[in-house]
């Protein structure tokens, strides 16, 4: 007895410690591990196991009838009218010969599939809501007052608030372990895997708390938009990984390595059965798809590597902008010097698949037509990401009018010796202008040399289309700064509203007017997405309309120069006269 007592008296200690070194954990736990909740999730998790167990042993043969049956796990293959089938024999004892192999191979992709959308989806959307429901009762901001870090707190949530989920997928577990060993898929391959599955949770959920920070007047639609936008990343990307559509080719492959499913390609390849196969994508598949000319993804560590390097990269830098909102959500998402990093970090990567198959210089040899033109189409997916980044950091960037003019009002109290220069390069809530324009040229420099490097003189049209663009989300970025300083409290709607319409309005009015890329390419160089039209434009009317934006951005900057100025004049002046006023 007194043995048992000192044993429980440690566990109690254990867990004791585990409890206070995160506390946002326990209150999770405490409030979602009630008995009831638990036998749902359990009984789920079985019913689950029972049902797919249940639908491969019907597509087995009926042990009643004796006649010649056929099916997907037959070992004798007969010729039929319309192409040879599988079909199922019996040996000397009468008992009908199966592909067991291939039938666990099947359970285990069924349980993994069904243990990633589950995971992710549901997970996702559990996460989300619980911070907004957190945030709608207020106890949000309590939270942030509590003495815990930013990461202790995040943790304890990722960890605590889909721990039921855990637990159900935790019973699936056994079975998907058991399944895959029968299928002959080595040990270390399935840890690997599951592994995998667990950083892609790690950096969906991260993704699903940065969302719940985000300002949004209609709170109550964000988990459905989260799963929204998850489903129609991972519905498209499954779709390729069953084989639905192989080729690999071109930029947008590149979303395979964020589906951890990706991964099941080699445990298929690794449990290869002589009859019969997993509808999977092959290696010679992911043959294709390249990084800079190398097939990374032939190999079995290179390519499960580098999957789980990519959702440890990105895991970090959402924890970047989460630890730097959690404690005051009225910063911005992202530091000037963090964006500089990520943007060449994704810049490098972007133009990684860009370039999918190995080039040698034209002065080597002849570059096939049919080459180039596909690495030019990759270039146009390229700059169209590009421009979509480019809105991204407006948003992450901007800082709001009242941020601003405390940064005009005590930036020469809080860092004396830094020049303007240096603030508005760096500075915490200096306007994000000359920021957006460092890295638009960071990718510019990265990008530009493989144009000419690599493409026909024909397509150097490109480089100009890339120009274009980045002064076009120059003056998005302007545009967008200044409307941020105005006193309206709902400066951020509008700022949507007014970007909204420069990249709608100027292509709809030209749709309406029939003015098409064709007939006024000139016109379309001012669109969101010049590059198409610098293809038809002359480079004196691509100058022309660089030009323009660049007038159109000096324009507004100096009257945004001048606000900041009166601004700060204003604030001075008020001081004086209260002071002025003190001392009568």
């Amino acid at each position: 007895m007194p043995q048992n007592n000192k044993l429980s008296r440690r566990q109690d200690s254990l867990w004791s410690r585990l409890l206070e070194s995160n506390p946002q954990l326990f209150r999770e736990i405490q409030g979602k591990l009630k008995t009831r909740n638990v036998v749902i999730a359990a009984a789920i998790a079985v019913l689950t196991q029972f049902v797919s167990v249940i639908l491969l042993l019907g597509q087995l043969p009926d042990i009643d009838v004796k006649y010649l049956q056929c099916g997907r796990y037959g070992m004798t293959l007969v010729y039929k009218e319309y192409g040879d089938r599988l079909c199922y024999s019996q040996n000397d004892a009468g008992s009908w010969l199966i592909n067991w192999q291939l039938w666990w191979l099947d359970l285990f992709l069924i349980l993994s599939f069904i243990s990633i959308f589950t995971l992710l989806i549901v997970g996702t959307y559990m996460l989300v809501a619980d911070l907004v429901k957190e945030s709608e009762r207020g106890t949000l901001n309590f939270i942030r007052l509590t003495p815990q870090s930013a990461s202790s707190i995040l943790l304890g949530k990722i960890l605590g608030v889909p721990v039921l989920l855990y637990a159900a997928i935790s019973l699936l577990f056994p079975l998907h372990l058991v399944a895959g060993l029968q299928a002959h898929i080595p040990l270390s391959l399935l840890l690997a895997f599951d592994l995998t599955v667990i950083a892609s949770c790690a950096f969906f959920y991260s993704l699903a708390l940065l969302w719940s920070f985000v300002d949004w007047k209609i709170s109550g639609l964000k988990p459905w938009v989260a799963i929204v936008c998850l489903g129609l990343m991972l519905a498209p990307t499954t779709a390729v990984l069953l084989n639905r559509y192989s080729r690999l080719d071109h930029l947008v492959a590149s979303v395979l390595l964020f589906h951890p499913g990706f991964g099941l390609t080699y445990l298929v390849d690794a449990a290869s059965s002589p009859f019969g196969t997993a509808s999977f994508i092959t290696l010679d598949n992911l043959a294709q798809l390249s990084f800079y000319g190398q097939p990374l993804w032939t190999k079995t560590a290179s390519g499960m590597g580098f999957c789980f390097l990519n959702f440890s990269l990105w895991t970090y830098w959402c924890w970047a902008l989460l630890k730097r909102r959690f404690h005051n959500p009225e910063r911005t998402f992202l530091s000037k010097a963090h964006s500089y990093w990520l943007t060449g970090w994704l810049t490098i990567v972007a133009l990684g698949f860009t370039l999918q198959q190995d080039f040698i210089p034209r002065h080597v040899y002849e570059v096939l037509p049919d080459n180039s033109q596909h690495i030019a189409h990759n270039f146009l997916l390229l700059q169209l990401c590009l421009n979509l980044f480019g809105l991204g950091l407006i948003y992450a960037l901007s800082p709001h009018r009242q941020a601003i003019h405390d940064w005009m009002r005590y930036r020469h109290q809080t860092s004396p010796k830094n020049s303007l220069w240096y603030e508005l390069v760096l500075g915490e809530n200096s306007p994000s202008t000359i920021a957006i324009a460092l890295n638009l040229a960071i990718a510019i420099l990265f990008i530009a040399p493989s144009i000419f490097l690599i493409l026909e003189p024909s397509q150097y049209y490109l480089f100009g289309g890339l120009l274009l663009s980045a002064t076009n989300i120059l003056l998005y970025a302007v545009v967008a700064q200044f409307v941020l300083m105005n006193k309206s409290s709902s400066r951020t709607i509008w700022s949507i509203a007014v970007l909204t319409s420069l990249i709608v309005l100027p292509p709809l009015g030209l749709g309406i007017l029939e003015r098409t890329i064709h007939i006024l390419p000139q016109a379309w160089l001012f669109t969101f997405f010049p590059t198409v039209s610098a293809q038809y434009a002359s480079p004196g009317a691509i100058a022309f309309a660089a030009f323009a934006q660049w007038l159109a951005i000096s324009a507004i900057g100096i009257q945004m120069t001048r606000q900041l100025k009166l601004a700060g004049a204003s604030e001075t002046k008020a001081l004086m006269s209260r002071v002025d006023t003190l001392a009568k």
